[in-house]
């Protein structure tokens, strides 16, 4: 499975308290900023696919604005309501004034 490390933003564009959305060649992704600490995860709710970038960030959580499925931004983990259903997490790297993400393509994608 190749890997990549995609330059996403500047550390100013993601201010604390702030979510941002990004497509990353098809992919959608939200990176957060919670007490200083930039997140990357998967921008689909696992409900009905609604926008978690569009919710509320609340510490290292997020509410999705549909219809409230909660989950944790840090490891994936739903918290409200089924327990045991994640969102992919992204490794984030700070280089500088740059924050990159790592993705882990499937063979099939072209790097």
């Amino acid at each position: 499975m190749p890997s990549e490390r995609i330059r996403v933003a500047a550390v100013g564009d993601i201010p604390p308290g702030a979510m941002r959305y990004f497509d990353l060649d098809g992919l959608p992704v939200a990176l957060a900023n919670a007490g200083g600490t930039i997140y990357a995860f998967s921008d689909v709710c696992r409900h009905e696919g609604g926008p978690l970038s569009a919710g509320a960030l609340i510490d290292e959580t997020v509410t999705c604005p549909w219809h409230g499925w909660t989950y944790s931004i840090r490891t994936g983990k739903a918290i409200v309501p089924p327990v045991g259903i994640r969102i992919p997490v992204y490794p984030v790297h700070i280089s500088g004034d740059d924050v990159f993400v790592e993705i882990d393509w499937p063979d099939e994608h072209e790097v």
